[in-house]
C-alpha cells in the first residue's frame, strides 16, 4: 500500500497537501496541548473537525434488536473472544514471556534480579526497612564483593553514573522504567534486549544503554554467583506466594464460573522479586500477555493488584469482542469529564467499561474483613430470634462494606460500577456463564438511566490510580517541535523531532507524527508517508496511531486509491482512540473520498507549477 503511495505525487497532490497543511498546523496545537478542550463539556474538538462528517447522534441505550419482546437484553451475534487492540501488539513479546510455558504462572527472573541489584547498589533504598530480609542479604553479598575488588568498584561507579543520569520523575516512575527494560533483557551472561531499541516500550528504550554497564558489573562482581547462592531462598519465597496466588485464582475462577485457564496463546505472568520495595506494583500488557511484577513482605504479596490484572486478563477479550456495541455508549464519557480520572478513562469508553466491570466484580467477590457469623450448633427455640438478628447484622455489615467500596469507585469517576455491581446479583444467582453475563450487561445498559443515577455525584478531588508518566529530558524537544510546527517553521520542527529520535525519545510515535506533518507542509509527500507508517508501527498512543491512519487514508484518496484509503480509515476506527473527532474523521473518510479544503484549492489557483509561493502563503 505504501509503495503505491510513494510514487506519482504531482502538482494536483501538492496543491491538496497545502489544504492538509492548514488543518495539520492548527491540529498540532490542540492534539497534544489541549487534550481536554471541548465545544461542550463532553466532546474534545480538533480543528480538523471542519474536514469531518457531522457528529453522530448520541445513543441513549441499546437498539431494539438487542432485546426480546419482553424487553430482556440478550447478546447480539458477536464473537465471544477478541484480542485486545492494544498498540503494544506491534511490539515483540518480552524476553520474560516463555511462549511454550504455562498460561498462568508465578516466576522469579535472574534478569530482573540483576537490574534490581544494580538499582539497590546505586541508591535505591525505598522500603528497605520493611522489605523481606532476603533483600538486605543480597545487598550485603554485593557489598562484600565490592570490598574485595577495585575493578568491581570501578564497574559499579560507571553503572551508577548511568543510572543517576537517567533518573525520571518520581521513584515509582523511575522504578517502572527499569522494570520495563528488565522484562526485555535475556538472562545473564548476555543481558541484551531481545528486540531492537525501536521496538522497546518507550520507557525502556530510554534505558537501553544500561545493558552494557550492567553486563560488565554482573560479570566483575559475580552477580550470577550471588544469584545461585540466594536462589533457594528465592524459590522458597516463590513457593509460598505461588500457593497463595493459586488459592486466589481458584476462588476468582469459581466466582466467574469458568474453568482454569490452562492453554492458549495468551499468558498471565507474575514475577516476584524481593529486591523491589514492598507495596510497589507494576502491571503491563503486551498484546495478549499480561505481566505483574511484585515484591513480598514476610512471605506474602498484596493479592489485590494481581487479582485486578487477572480480571483484566479474563474480561478484556470478552469486552473487546463487543466493542462495536460498547462504542455506541460513548456519550457516557460526558459524565466523567469533571472527575479526577486519568485521560484514557475520559476518552475511551472501552477502557472505562472494562475498569468499571472489574471493580464491580472485585466488590462482589472481595474479602470484606467482617468476621463470619457462625450459627451455633444447638439453638433453642427461644434463641432463634437472637440468632436471626445476629445473622442479619452480619449480612448488613458485609453489604455495607461492599456498598462503600462501590461508592468510592463511583466518586472517583468509575460511574458504571454501581450498574455492573447490581447486574452481577443476577449472575450470582443464575447458571449463566461469564461470556453470557458480559453480553447481557453490555447490551442491557441504558445510558439515560445511568446519567440519572450519577447526576448528583460529587466527584472526589483525586483518584487512587497511579497516573504518573515517565518523562525523559528530550520530551521538551517534542513540545518545542510542536510549537515550531504550529508557527510554520517546518525545518525547525524536523530538526527537533529528529533529535528526539536520535536520543531514543520515550515517545517515538509522536516524533514520527511531527515529522510526517512537517514533511506534508514542506511538500515532501513520499517522506511523510514513510513517517506516518513509522508512527503507526512504534507508537503506543492510540490517538497518534488513529490519526496517522486517517492522514494516510486522505493521502490515498488524493492519489485516487480508494481501496487503500478505506483500509486506512477502518484501521483508524479499530485503533480505539475513543475521541469523537477521531471517529467523525474516520467515518467521514469511509463515507466519501477526502478532498482538500476548498479555500486552499482556490488560494492556489494561478500559481506556477513549482508551488513555492503557494506553499509559503498557506502557512
Amino acid at each position: 500500500m505504501q509503495s503505491k503511495r510513494a510514487v506519482g505525487f504531482g502538482f494536483r497532490i501538492l496543491l491538496g497537501a497545502l489544504g492538509l497543511s492548514l488543518a495539520l498546523s492548527a491540529f498540532a496545537g490542540t492534539m497534544w496541548g489541549q487534550a481536554s478542550s471541548s465545544q461542550d463539556s463532553s466532546t474534545p474538538v480538533s480543528p480538523s473537525q471542519q474536514l469531518s462528517s457531522p457528529r453522530p447522534p448520541k445513543q441513549s441505550g441499546v437498539s431494539s434488536s438487542s432485546r426480546t419482546e419482553s424487553g430482556e437484553a440478550v447478546p447480539l451475534p458477536e464473537s465471544e473472544v477478541a484480542p485486545r487492540p492494544n498498540a503494544a501488539q506491534l511490539a515483540a513479546v518480552p524476553a520474560a514471556i516463555d511462549p511454550t510455558g504455562p498460561a498462568i504462572s508465578l516466576e522469579i527472573s535472574e534478569a530482573m534480579f540483576d537490574v534490581m541489584a544494580a538499582l539497590n547498589t546505586c541508591g535505591y533504598n525505598e522500603g528497605l526497612s520493611i522489605s523481606d530480609p532476603l533483600r538486605q542479604k543480597v545487598r550485603d553479598d554485593i557489598d562484600e564483593a565490592l570490598e574485595q575488588s577495585a575493578a568491581a568498584r570501578d564497574s559499579r561507579d560507571r553503572l551508577c553514573s548511568f543510572i543517576r543520569s537517567h533518573t525520571m520523575n518520581g521513584v515509582s516512575v523511575n522504578l517502572a522504567a527499569y522494570i520495563s527494560l528488565a522484562l526485555y533483557l535475556t538472562p545473564p551472561p548476555s543481558l541484551t534486549t531481545n528486540v531492537g531499541a525501536s521496538d522497546l516500550p518507550p520507557d525502556a528504550a530510554t534505558l537501553v544503554g544500561l545493558a552494557a554497564p550492567l553486563r560488565n558489573f554482573s560479570q566483575v562482581v559475580g552477580l550470577h554467583v550471588i544469584w545461585v547462592l540466594n536462589h533457594p531462598a528465592y524459590e522458597a519465597l516463590a513457593s509460598k506466594v505461588r500457593t497463595a496466588m493459586n488459592r486466589m485464582l481458584i476462588q476468582t475462577d469459581l466466582y466467574l464460573k469458568q474453568p482454569p485457564v490452562t492453554n492458549g496463546n495468551r499468558r498471565f505472568l507474575v514475577i516476584m522479586d524481593p529486591l523491589i520495595a514492598p507495596g510497589e506494583e507494576n502491571a503491563r500488557v503486551y498484546g495478549g500477555d499480561y505481566i505483574v511484577v511484585v515484591s513480598p513482605t514476610n512471605g506474602k504479596i498484596d493479592m489485590k493488584p494481581v487479582k485486578h490484572t487477572y480480571l483484566r486478563f479474563i474480561l478484556e477479550p470478552l469486552i473487546y469482542a463487543r466493542s462495536d456495541s460498547i462504542n455506541q455508549l460513548r456519550s457516557i464519557l460526558a459524565l466523567v469529564q469533571p472527575s479526577p480520572l486519568p485521560y484514557i478513562y475520559k476518552s475511551d469508553v472501552l477502557t472505562l467499561v472494562t475498569e468499571c466491570m472489574i471493580r464491580a466484580i472485585e466488590a462482589r467477590s472481595m474479602d470484606t474483613g467482617v468476621p463470619v457469623y457462625k450459627i451455633p450448633a444447638h439453638v433453642d427455640r427461644s434463641q432463634l430470634a437472637a440468632v436471626d438478628k445476629q445473622e442479619n447484622e452480619y449480612e448488613h455489615a458485609v453489604a455495607q462494606v461492599r456498598n462503600d467500596t462501590v461508592h468510592n469507585d463511583m466518586v472517583q469517576g468509575f460511574i458504571l460500577t454501581r450498574y455492573f455491581y447490581d447486574q452481577l446479583q443476577g449472575f450470582d444467582d443464575s447458571q449463566r456463564s461469564l461470556p453470557e453475563m458480559v453480553g447481557i450487561m453490555i447490551y442491557g445498559m441504558n445510558v439515560d438511566i445511568e446519567k440519572h443515577r450519577v447526576q448528583d455525584i460529587v466527584f472526589a478531588s483525586h483518584t487512587d490510580q497511579n497516573v504518573e508518566t515517565p518523562v525523559a529530558p528530550q520530551s521538551a524537544d517534542l513540545g518545542n517541535a510542536e510549537n515550531k510546527l504550529i508557527a510554520g517553521d517546518t525545518a525547525g520542527a524536523i530538526v527537533l523531532a529528529q533529535k528526539a529520535l536520535d536520543q531514543h525519545t520515550t515517545d517515538p510515535g509522536r516524533a514520527y507524527f511531527i515529522l510526517a506533518r512537517a514533511n506534508i507542509m514542506s511538500g515532501k509527500m513520499d517522506t511523510a508517508v514513510q513517517d506516518f507508517g513509522q508512527a503507526v508501527k512504534v507508537s503506543h498512543d492510540l490517538r497518534t496511531i488513529a490519526w496517522s491512519h486517517i492522514y494516510l487514508g486522505r493521502l490515498d484518496d488524493m492519489q485516487g486509491d480508494r481501496t487503500a484509503a478505506v483500509a486506512e480509515y477502518k484501521a483508524a476506527m479499530q485503533s480505539r482512540d475513543g475521541r469523537p473527532d477521531t471517529s467523525r474523521a474516520a467515518e467521514a473518510g469511509l463515507k466519501a473520498p477526502f478532498a482538500p479544503p476548498q479555500a486552499a484549492q482556490q488560494g492556489s489557483q494561478g500559481r506556477d507549477d513549482s508551488g513555492g509561493d503557494g506553499a509559503e502563503s498557506s502557512h
